[in-house]
């Protein structure tokens, strides 16, 4: 079996990345898993992003520099792991941080791979947010001005514009005949140039 392909949906929360990796599973003609973020959260003693959910708290041995570090990491290698294993993987994301998104590059070096920017105007995210009400009220805007900090993308969609299977064609549409080099590499080059190593 060969290496999968994996697909990298980056917005913020309640932009709609669940419900359009739901809808690409559906759409795409092979099978893909969706390795989702939240469900690897969820793993843990307690939710730790960036508040406790409602009725949890934080885990006393929680460190920040020291937790959080090794989960983003455990789960860039899971979605390496499976992609070479010759699973197809979607993933949604919210790179906070430029260094969490070199580390998810390193981590799919030598895999096919599409980076997508999920759009949504802040008020729809906020609306969505109060209304599926297991985030604390606040946690879209915290990340809305710089998840999108880091592009650019290979391809991008507006959740507020499309519905879920309109999302789903466009992003299959790029990964039939995605852009050239591709937002990985521009990204690292970018870099590179900035004095990155």
């Amino acid at each position: 079996m060969g290496r999968g392909r994996v697909i990298v949906l980056n917005g913020p929360s309640s932009a709609g990345k669940s419900t359009s990796c739901t809808a690409l599973q559906k759409t795409l003609g092979e099978y893909w898993w969706h390795v989702q973020m939240d469900a690897f959260t969820t793993m843990q003693p307690t939710w730790i992003m960036p508040e406790p959910a409602p009725g949890e708290r934080l885990h006393p041995s929680w460190n920040p520099d020291v937790r959080l570090a090794g989960f983003l990491s455990g789960w860039y290698q899971c979605i390496r792991a499976l992609a070479l294993s010759g699973n197809n993987v979607i993933a949604d994301a919210g790179f906070l941080k430029v260094e969490w998104l070199l580390e998810q590059i390193d981590a799919l070096e030598g895999i096919e791979s599409l980076y997508v920017g999920v759009h949504c105007p802040l008020e729809e995210v906020e609306r969505r947010e109060l209304a599926r009400g297991d985030r604390q009220p606040g946690y879209a805007r915290s990340q809305y001005d710089l998840v999108h900090k880091h592009g650019p993308y290979d391809v991008e969609v507006d959740t507020s514009i499309l519905g879920p299977d309109e999302v789903a064609l466009v992003i299959k549409n790029a990964l039939a005949a995605p852009p050239r080099p591709s937002a990985f590499a521009r990204i690292l080059e970018r870099h590179r140039l900035a004095g990155g190593t």
